[in-house]
């Protein structure tokens, strides 16, 4: 089901003033046409989140994709959570609007979620476990973001089952000056933003804040009742700020900080669930606070050591019908994190990590100490392995061991490469499935998984043409279900193959596609609930008027998918969909770019979760200027 839009734009005094200067949220800023068009192809794309230090990605063994601040924004989507639906073996689902709740599906995991970092800094909610809502993150607000698939574990612990996403916001590397926008859309939407960077003397900075405001629409069929007809509003502050000192003679010490203020309105929920005539309001509030402080130095000139200390403090309440449920906590976390050149192929990576956390909700505190190694070797110019483990200590659910391996080897007579992982991870029951006084159970398990995959690589046309197809699996056990209490006894398994192809057809003009199949299996027989067997894409993206044009179109397809249908117990079929949207950006001066955006071109009714509505056809239009 699907919300159809209301072109009419409510005539207010903001609403003419901003309409008059164009608006749109998180506006790309205008690059030039020698930038724009150069042709990387990726092959000098590198990866941090791969290996933990600065390496080539034709050199990773797991799969990765590297998206620049052009790449995620050039297709004009306002939060991450659409920004990233094109990405190879993931698939997004969002209950409503704009701050509904958010889920993820990777490589056909559709409850292990990948671990999400921000600027370094491990970013769930450390009392309910739950990875942070990505639909509450702007897009316009990440310069830079890795997406690292497969088991993870080995390199960063608990909750990597699925993977790492590494989000870089925007910091010292943009441009110095004032940067500002406004914007306007759909469901009566406002954007603005400021920030500034600058540096002086080896002290760096950046800052900037961002606030959007939206009356939304109802999440769910107002055809329920008048309780359902309302619109569901979504208000959001983000700041954010990093500073860094370069000493003279080498090394730096760095600060950053993110924070962010949600308030999303959602309906009662299934009305054959609902006992009696709904009352109150239903409404979720946030307020997360990360930050992080730390220094890099190079103790000889083979050797560059880190330490950092993180710090998450996440505050989230849910009120319905005037009955609240909170989950808020705080995480401590430090780090030390040593490269070494040991030679001219071999480099390897140690660490050791301490992190308290503190569940302020409910019951239960618990402390992990771990240390893990990784190796990373250039056995040629072609191949290179890499060989790593990991052992973690929890207070609460004990010990475990993880590891990793990988190779990538390139066929430099063909153009190709062929590459490869095999691992394991886990991922940690959390508080209330362990302390909880009715349902927790402390003997649970981490639930455990093994990974694999294999891809290859192809390039064509002197590298205008790309393509890659991985296969992957995943097999997981102990997994954590609720019968009357928390319990370990599902198994999960996984198969299928991602697929991507880039072809720079002219300086003006790039083409993309990708497509993932994914089968995926509880206890040995039954199909998965929201793992849609099919997800693909396709994408164009054309600059001119010496770069100062640029347009993109792209659509994503869905297969059907089996949802879990909100509180009811029986489970249904979602029908597949297609979706297409349009953005263009224009480079009025120096300072001056306008931006537009056309979400759900066709106005296709459909939903992600059932029971849920999704966006009708809806517009942003707005206005970025730099000082």
């Amino acid at each position: 089901m699907n919300h159809k839009s209301e072109y009419t734009f409510k005539i207010t005094s903001r609403g003419i003033a901003l309409a008059g200067l164009g608006l749109a949220l998180l506006a790309t800023p205008a690059r030039s046409q020698e930038s724009t068009n150069e042709l990387v192809h990726e092959l000098d794309a590198f990866s941090i989140s791969a290996n933990r230090f600065e390496i080539p990605v034709q050199q990773v063994g797991s799969t990765v994709d590297v998206l620049d601040a052009f790449e995620l924004q050039n297709g004009g989507e306002v939060f991450l959570v659409d920004a990233l639906r094109e990405i190879p073996g993931i698939y997004m689902r969002n209950n409503g609007g704009p701050g509904g709740s958010f889920g993820i599906t990777t490589r056909g995991l559709s409850s292990n979620r990948p671990k999400v970092l921000i600027n370094g800094i491990e970013v769930s909610n450390p009392s309910n476990g739950s990875m942070i809502n990505l639909g509450n993150l702007f897009t316009g607000s990440a310069s830079r973001v890795e997406i690292l698939r497969g088991p993870q574990s080995s390199l960063y612990g608990a909750d990597a089952l699925a993977g790492v996403i590494a989000i870089d916001t925007l910091g010292l590397e943009s441009a110095e000056g004032g940067r500002a926008f406004l914007g306007y859309g759909t469901y009566d939407t406002y954007d603005y933003g400021l920030g500034h960077s600058g540096s002086q003397d080896g002290f760096s900075w950046s800052v900037d804040g961002m606030i959007h405001e939206s009356e939304g629409f109802s999440a769910q069929t107002p055809d329920y009742g008048s309780a359902w007809a309302d619109d569901d509003s979504y208000d959001n502050t983000t700041l954010s700020s990093a500073v860094q000192y370069e000493f003279k003679e080498g090394g730096r010490v760095y600060a950053s900080a993110l924070y962010l203020d949600t308030y999303s309105e959602f309906d009662p929920g299934d009305p054959a669930w609902v006992w009696g005539i709904p009352g109150g309001d239903h409404y979720a509030t946030t307020e997360q606070l990360f930050a992080r402080v730390g220094g890099e130095f190079r103790v000889q000139d083979n050797w560059v050591s880190t330490g950092s200390v993180s710090y998450s403090d996440v505050d989230t309440a849910s009120y319905s019908d005037g009955s609240p449920y909170f989950a808020s906590g705080k995480r401590y976390k430090y780090d030390w994190v040593n490269t070494v050149e040991a030679s001219e192929g071999w480099t390897f990576v140690a660490g050791l990590e301490h992190e308290t956390e503190e569940n302020l909700s409910d019951v239960g505190n618990r402390d992990d100490t771990s240390v893990f190694m990784e190796n990373v070797v250039a056995v040629n110019e072609q191949l290179d392995l890499t060989l790593g483990g990991r052992y973690d200590d929890n207070s609460a659910y004990g010990e475990e061991f993880t590891y990793r391996a990988t190779f990538s080897y390139r066929i430099d007579e063909m153009d190709a490469r062929i590459r490869g992982s095999f691992g394991s991870s886990f991922q940690a029951p959390t508080f209330y499935q362990l302390f909880n006084e009715s349902y927790g159970n402390v003997n649970l398990k981490p639930e455990s998984g093994k990974g694999w995959d294999l891809g290859f690589e192809k390039s064509l046309l002197d590298g205008k043409l790309s393509f890659s197809s991985t296969l992957f699996g995943n097999d997981i056990s102990d997994r954590i279900v609720w019968n009357g209490v928390y319990e370990n006894v599902e198994e999960y398994k996984s198969v299928g193959v991602e697929n991507a192809v880039r072809y720079f057809v002219s300086d003006t003009l790039r083409l993309k596609a990708s497509y993932t199949y994914s089968d995926a299996e509880e206890n040995g027989s039954v199909e998965a609930l929201r793992v849609p067997r099919n997800v693909g894409s396709l994408g164009a993206n054309w600059t001119g008027l010496d770069g100062k044009l640029g347009l993109n179109v792209d659509a994503q397809f869905v297969s059907s998918q089996f949802s879990d249908s909100g509180s009811r117990f029986d489970n249904v079929k979602l029908e597949g969909f297609e979706v297409v949207n349009f953005a263009a950006n224009y480079e009025l001066s120096d300072q001056y770019s306008f931006w537009l955006r056309v979400g759900n071109v066709f106005d296709n009714e459909y939903e992600e979760i059932a029971g849920y509505q999704t966006a009708g056809a809806n517009v942003h239009t707005g206005v970025r200027l730099k000082f």
